[in-house]
């Protein structure tokens, strides 16, 4: 559902006839399949370049190509749809659940480069690369990831700070100076004590990658470097485990391309003799 998804992330930052169009396509995505661009023209009452120039701006060649990845992801989701557990049950097998989960972590992942440029990962490795400390923080269920990327940053030599407690972690930001960065990690951007450390680390000029659903929110839009997920409407524990595999995901890309720098391999080559240590007795 890549093509539908960005469009509803990119609802914020469209004309007013371009969300005229961009409601009529959500509303009637099956529909889409049997208008030529010109009849979807006349149905929103925009012109046809306009139909044109709104595919190009969401990164299809044109029309058809827009009316191709609709249609492939309506068929693609109803497959999916067919292949869950039935609901009237107490639970779907573990075979269901694990082929449904399999298949749709799989093409979630691979959707992640069409929101991403490669040229917007590097930048945000760069900065962890070059930072002398880096704050990472997640709220909700990107604490996790929040933690875990703190861990994977240490293994590279990095000074890497994370604290749960919202406070702790404002005071923690005190620490930084010019040459730091703050990671913040959370779903919908949305969150309080998240844009606090974020408001904080602008005043102090410091740099702020940001990875939140892709979606217009205030984490992303103050942000330097804006990494996103891909999400849904959908709010169940299934969506839930996808976008936190998401971003899981993107921070192990951003560890795995700075672990190819010679001067992280050398703290990894260390690692390993050093945790050693605790296995003596």
């Amino acid at each position: 559902m890549l093509s539908l998804l960005k469009i509803k992330g990119m609802l914020d930052q469209l004309s007013a006839s371009e969300r005229k169009l961009a409601d009529f396509i959500l509303d009637n995505s099956h529909l889409l399949r049997d208008y030529s661009s010109q009849q979807l023209a006349d149905a929103v009452g925009i012109s046809q370049s306009s139909v044109v120039k709104f595919c190009q701006k969401l990164g299809y060649k044109g029309y058809p190509d827009l009316k191709l990845a609709i249609t492939e992801a309506l068929v693609t989701a109803t497959t999916l749809q067919r292949e869950q557990p039935d609901s009237s049950r107490e639970e779907g097998s573990m075979a269901q659940l694990t082929e449904l989960l399999q298949q749709t972590m799989v093409q979630n992942l691979r959707n992640l480069m069409n929101v991403n440029s490669e040229s917007t990962l590097k930048h945000a490795a760069q900065l962890l690369d070059q930072a002398d400390k880096i704050l990472v923080a997640g709220s909700g269920h990107s604490a996790i990831v929040a933690l875990d990327m703190q861990c994977r940053l240490l293994e590279l030599g990095k000074l890497a700070l994370h604290h749960t407690d919202p406070a702790l972690c404002l005071q923690l930001s005190r620490t930084l100076g010019k040459h730091s960065v703050v990671m913040l990690i959370s779903d919908c951007g949305q969150n309080a004590d998240m844009l606090r450390l974020e408001q904080f680390a602008k005043e102090r000029q410091l740099y702020v990658i940001s990875l939140t659903q892709f979606q217009s929110n205030a984490q992303s839009a103050a942000a330097d470097i804006r990494l996103f997920t891909l999400g849904s409407d959908a709010n169940t524990p299934f969506q839930h485990v996808m976008i936190q595999q998401a971003q899981q995901h993107l921070c192990h890309l951003l560890y795995l391309y700075l672990s190819q720098r010679t001067a992280n391999q050398q703290h990894l080559c260390e690692l390993a003799p050093l945790l050693a240590r605790l296995e003596k007795n």
